[in-house]
């Protein structure tokens, strides 16, 4: 047996096991293997003894966790905060478009088993993540899993054709050249944000590590849609900060491109390139008619044309095409699939998400700078603030890329949405150990001792209350 496999295995089952006595660990685990997505590695063949759903059984451990050693929702945090019961009602309405849609295929069949799996698992993340450590492993097992694609990337595994990274890499939502590239620009915010709460250099170094990797990795997709995604990215960072440190911001942004930059081959520019010249680009012409075609579809079907049937019912619409094609666009999918109702609740989802994001940053301003998490004897900063800024702009870069592919459904976009209402809940965790620091247990420091956040503040106000009175138990 290989030696990653043999590493791997000995996670998975400790991960199993450990999932069961705090659910915690089966959520950081479940996250780091769908990353790695076994089933398309070298080395997956000798792990095929655990079983061909590996996700699933981390999933159904972790569930049952949560039944053994029911996590309690302290300081108002709630199981169904609005965005999740919103979640609820767009899945409930994309069910119901499998009855009166057009059709109901086998696609459409397997977009709902997802859906539903998608609620459980985001029900589940909303039960168990309640504290700042908690919050903080389920990142850290995002980005470990991002840092081993980057070093697969690295080393050659995965397919490339004509220079360009197509397949080979990543879950089974982003194996491929354009959804690898949507997952990396909402990575990129995240990296960012572990960077400055890192407490060491060695801390930093590892996260710039990650960092690189993950651009390296997007540079090599040669995916023209991450550009829009990572302008979305860069001016949500920039418009977050004060405005005393927003010209700071913008230089770091200016100068992180430009090393990025050198990074590209003659391919990169020449595929870049044909973004002012799309009219002789078929890939760009296409998505215009795919696009044309869902409004007239929508035309035609108000309230959808159901769950997963765009792919073939596209072809009625545009004569031409000799195979099935998606939308390239996550709204005009919603649109064309679930009609006017389901897109409605698609974006007013988002905009509860995206505004609740704001609302945990604008909370942040009250409490204190910074918050030291111990895992045994690794420490590292917890900076509310941030962690709302990093999650709001790795939204808003993922939702720019899926402007030019579908991802209406894919799981790193809900797992990233279910993170945002996780925070919300690890907030009001923050609030409460803010308002009751003697509740919490605290090491006596002097003054001159007090921990300094490595980070800008988000405002100007003064802190609330003192950092070293709100150490995580």
């Amino acid at each position: 047996m290989p030696l990653t496999a043999l590493a791997f295995l000995v996670i998975y089952v400790v991960g199993l096991c450990a999932a069961l006595f705090n659910p915690v660990a089966g959520a950081a685990l479940y996250i780091l293997v769908y990353h790695l997505n076994p089933d398309i590695q070298w080395w997956g063949p000798a792990v095929q003894g655990l079983g061909s759903r590996l996700s699933f059984t981390v999933a159904l451990a972790t569930g049952l966790g949560m039944l053994i050693r029911r996590p309690r929702l302290e300081h108002g945090a709630r199981q169904f905060p609005l965005p999740y019961i919103l979640a609820l009602m767009l899945a409930l309405w994309a069910f119901g478009s499998l009855l009166w849609g057009v059709d109901i295929t086998p696609r459409g069949q397997y977009q709902a088993e997802k859906i539903l799996k998608l609620m459980i698992w985001v029900f589940i993340l909303i039960r168990c993540i309640r504290t700042p450590a908690e919050y903080h492993a389920l990142i850290y097992a995002w980005l470990l899993g991002v840092l081993y694609l980057g070093y697969e990337a690295q080393g050659g595994v995965g397919i490339l054709r004509q220079g360009r990274l197509t397949a080979g890499l990543g879950g089974p939502d982003f194996a491929e050249s354009s959804d690898l590239a949507v997952h990396l620009v909402a990575t990129l915010p995240l990296v960012g944000a572990a960077f400055f709460m890192a407490r060491t250099w060695p801390g930093k170094a590892f996260t710039l590590i990650i960092g690189a990797l993950a651009v390296n990795m997007l540079i090599m997709t040669r995916t023209r849609n991450a550009l829009a995604g990572l302008a979305l990215v860069a001016g949500s960072c920039v418009l977050s900060l004060p405005r005393r440190y927003r010209l700071k911001g913008l230089a770091a942004i200016v100068a992180g491109g430009f090393l990025s930059l050198q990074l590209t081959d003659p391919g990169w520019w020449k595929r870049m390139t044909t973004i002012a010249e799309y009219q002789s680009d078929a890939s760009a012409t296409g998505r215009i008619q795919y696009w044309q075609a869902a409004l007239k579809m929508v035309h035609d079907h108000p309230f959808g044309i159901g769950l997963g049937n765009f792919h073939h019912v596209v072809m009625d619409y545009i004569p031409e095409l000799t195979m099935e094609r998606g939308a390239h666009n996550s709204f005009m999918a919603c649109l064309a699939e679930l009609g006017w109702p389901g897109l409605a609740l698609f974006l007013l989802f988002l905009g509860v998400v995206l505004h609740r994001l704001g609302c945990v940053r604008a909370a942040a301003h009250q409490l204190p700078d910074v918050l030291e998490l111990r895992y045994y004897r690794w420490r590292t900063n917890f900076h509310l603030g941030w962690h709302a800024v990093a999650l709001r702009s790795a939204l808003l870069g993922y939702l720019g890329c899926s402007m030019f592919t579908t991802r209406l459904f894919s799981e790193d976009f809900w797992l990233l949405l279910g993170l945002s209402m996780c925070l919300n809940n690890v907030s009001k965790y923050v609030a409460a150990m803010a308002a009751e620091p003697n509740d919490v247990p605290a090491e006596p420091q002097a003054p001159a001792e007090r921990p300094r956040s490595p980070l800008p503040r988000l405002d100007d106000l003064p802190t609330a209350a003192d950092p070293a009175t709100l150490r995580q138990p």
